[in-house]
């Protein structure tokens, strides 16, 4: 008999396998899952050269999956002044300022992560130019849909009032048409382009911190959620060399100003070029409309107390063409769906898609899913789609509550993110971060949509609280409902033998604690493929 390179005894595992069981001990060899059972089973596998680990009542899980994240992009969009966190305007001016003092040679002063709303409406070229007037400025609101620029930039970048707004996107203007230097969804991106800060020379130092960061919240594979071939270029390189310790799904970004048959036959070959073991390209990521915050999130009614319907990227004419096209070539599709009416675009673009392709193997994502129509709850289990849940986002401080109110109306403000419904319906929930715009950490994500309290105002009322999960749930759709959901179910996101060694380990087991103690757990160790990726300083392995 073949015995186990290492085994874990005397712990809780949760396997996550079909029948859902708990164990308490797991075998391992050649970076495969050998056996999971109890501790005389498994001990009975160890021989004389077999690392044998005491998890001492610790809890045992599949990696994590975070099954919608920027990892590359989001480090770099942070940049090294991160604004994550900092909620009052002065304090934000005076970052900015700090920033430009700190990177004198740098040709653009850049901040990323601001929360543009603490200023009530967007920061002006005008404020802006009080703090940075003698280099082109540009600070970035954490939901990356938007950006401020100054007026140095403004100039630099040939933005007049003469200047267009470009499909999908929106320049701000004063009431004599010129820019305010507020930019959002496509226009915000066109400025990304010409920053050095974002050019791809950085992927890889990005793509180290990604690694990191992931492997430190024991998260073993990710969805990065938009990519383009720089990014894959990055990706792949790791791969051949072997560094590449995640299992790593791109959305690939398909653009509405594009001939949608040319951009399908390109994934088809970044795909044949690029996909390799753990690197796997097949799903097209597709932004239906923006965020709430700016109005660019595409309502059925209009905001509250106006005639705006908010931003839709594709006509629905269009979707369907795109979403026929990459499902005819065997991709799945990730849909930005923030509101209503981007919802039921994306259902009804799946619902062509299957009149006009047949029955197959679908794993359609909708993403974000603040505000959804009860009439098409029941859809996404008939149409077999999942729902990408960003769970940290069912709470909100009373002024983000006020504000959502406020946009919405009270009614549809009072079933804001409706995660419970979505799973009543039948839907299966896959978890996610949406890192950087909230924290990539699964602890906290998993707690707030077990409580719906903000994880830093313990005891406060909780938000929608009859959209409230169980614990199990959220364990599920972050290993192996997101594993799925990325077809990586085939080799991780449950602990069954001949899959991956992929798991994370607990310093306790949270089952055993009141849930709102969730955060105080810690990982100790992270290990992908068998390999120790990660491990807490003094933890045995």
């Amino acid at each position: 008999m073949q015995h186990a390179d290492a085994v874990y005894l005397n712990g809780t595992l949760y396997t996550g396998d079909a029948s859902r069981r708990f164990a308490s001990a797991l075998a391992i060899r050649d970076g495969k899952i050998l056996a999971v059972g109890l501790d005389d089973e498994i001990r009975a596998l160890a021989g004389p050269a077999t690392r044998q680990v005491d998890l001492h009542g610790a809890m045992m899980l599949p990696g994590f999956i975070d099954g919608h994240v920027h990892p590359l992009e989001g480090h770099q969009i942070l940049g090294d002044f991160d604004l994550s966190g900092v909620n009052d305007p002065q304090a934000i001016l005076a970052r900015i300022r700090a920033c430009a003092d700190a990177t004198p040679h740098e040709p653009w002063v850049y901040l990323g992560g601001a929360n543009l709303a603490a200023f009530g409406a967007y920061p002006t070229r005008q404020l802006l130019d009080e703090i940075v007037s003698d280099r082109p400025l540009l600070v970035v609101g954490f939901d990356v849909h938007s950006g401020c620029l100054n007026s140095k930039a403004l100039d630099l970048l040939g933005i007049t009032s003469a200047t267009t707004d470009p499909a999908g996107g929106v320049h701000e203007r004063d009431a004599n048409g010129v820019p305010t230097g507020v930019v959002h969804e496509a226009a915000f991106y066109r400025v990304c382009g010409r920053i050095p800060q974002l050019s791809p020379a950085g992927y890889p130092k990005a793509l180290g911190k990604a690694h990191r960061m992931a492997h430190g919240y024991g998260i073993t594979g990710w969805f990065d959620a938009r990519v383009e071939e720089a990014e894959l270029k990055a990706y792949a390189e790791a791969q051949r060399a072997g560094t590449l310790k995640a299992y790593m799904s791109a959305g690939l970004m398909a653009n509405p100003r594009g001939d949608a048959r040319e951009q399908i036959e390109r994934f088809a070959t970044w795909r044949e070029t690029y996909e390799c073991d753990t690197l796997r390209l097949h799903t097209v990521k597709i932004f239906i409309d923006g965020v709430p915050e700016s109005k660019t999130a595409a309502l059925l009614e209009p905001y509250a107390g106006t005639d705006e319907y908010g931003l839709t990227l594709w006509s629905q004419e269009a979707l369907n063409e795109i979403a026929q096209l990459a499902d005819a070539a065997g991709f799945d599709l990730h849909f930005h769906t923030l509101a209503d009416r981007a919802v039921r675009m994306a259902l009804d673009a799946l619902e062509y898609v299957q009149r006009c392709n047949g029955v197959r193997d679908r794993r359609a994502q909708l993403a974000h899913l603040q505000v959804v129509d009860p009439a098409d709850m029941g859809r996404f289990h008939q149409l077999g789609a999942i729902a990408s849940v960003q769970a940290l986002w069912g709470a909100a401080r009373p002024d983000q509550q006020r504000l959502y109110a406020d946009l919405f109306g009270p009614e549809r403000a009072a079933r804001n993110y409706p995660f419970r419904s979505l799973r009543n319906a039948g839907a299966m929930l896959a978890a996610g971060s949406d890192w950087s715009v909230t924290t990539m950490n699964p602890l906290p994500i998993i707690q707030t949509g077990v409580t719906r309290v903000l994880v830093e105002e313990p005891g406060s009322e909780p938000w929608n609280p009859d959209e409230r999960l169980d614990l199990l749930t959220m364990l599920e759709a972050y290993t192996i409902n997101a594993a799925y959901a990325l077809r990586f179910d085939d080799c991780t996101g449950s602990l069954e033998a001949g899959k991956d060694a992929s798991f994370a380990i607990l310093d306790r087991n949270p089952l055993l604690h009141p849930v709102e103690m969730l955060t105080q757990a810690r990982v100790v160790q992270t290990c992908f493929r068998g390999e120790v990726v990660y491990a807490e300083a003094g933890a045995a392995h």
